[in-house]
């Protein structure tokens, strides 16, 4: 009897999330949330309330897998900071494949969404279409010089998101043309992340 507890403790042990429970972990972050039901979504949940006191709004309610929504809650500390109070997304959960491939999009599996536009109260809305400024920044100034505050706005953010360690994959106008109108964030699924912030930076 002994053996097969013990047995039981180190299977339990070995399939455990190393981060823990994702949904613990939202209402840690008193996150407001509904558990849901998507085909493809491993933690899938709609998301009710603001992230980190950012709204992040759509045409359709934000469904999303719970890796990402960490991530998008811790992510709006740069936001707030920057004067943010709003995000925009273009896409989140959405069965399709990549762009001219047969390979599922992350987008499939709701651990990726694509915001288009930031608000706040004192720098009104800034458009990733109209105000980015692409080729800007390198290896050792990710900024570079913008020319317009808008356009350092999005930039700043664009490489905080890269450093964060928060996402896999950050994808701006600067990545391709299939990319010229939003940030496209991508997590990994949670049981795979062994920390919330990845020590290396995103693919950007």
């Amino acid at each position: 009897m002994r053996l097969v507890l013990a047995l039981l403790l180190v299977a339990t042990t070995a399939n455990a999330d190393p981060l823990g429970n994702c949904y613990d972990e939202l209402d840690a972050r008193h996150i407001t949330y509904k558990k849901t039901k998507k085909p493809g979504i491993a933690k899938p949940v709609e998301v009710t309330s603001a992230l980190g006191g950012i709204e992040v709004s759509g045409d359709e309610p934000l469904v999303i897998d719970c890796s990402l929504v960490v991530s998008l809650d811790e992510a709006a500390h740069y936001m707030k900071a920057l004067g943010m109070t709003k995000a925009n997304f273009a896409s989140a959960y959405s069965r399709r494949n990549v762009r001219g491939t047969n390979h599922p999009s992350k987008h499939s599996y709701g651990l990726a969404i694509d915001v288009s536009s930031f608000t706040g109260p004192d720098i009104g809305t800034l458009r990733v279409d109209n105000d980015y400024e692409q080729g800007l920044g390198d290896a050792v100034d990710c900024v570079g010089q913008p020319l317009t505050k808008g356009g350092a706005i999005l930039k700043v953010l664009q490489c905080q998101l890269v450093r964060s360690g928060l996402f896999h994959l950050v994808l701006s106008p600067d990545y391709d043309d299939a990319h010229h109108d939003h940030y496209h964030l991508e997590v990994i699924p949670w049981p795979e992340r062994s920390a919330l912030r990845a020590s290396s930076p995103a693919i950007h």
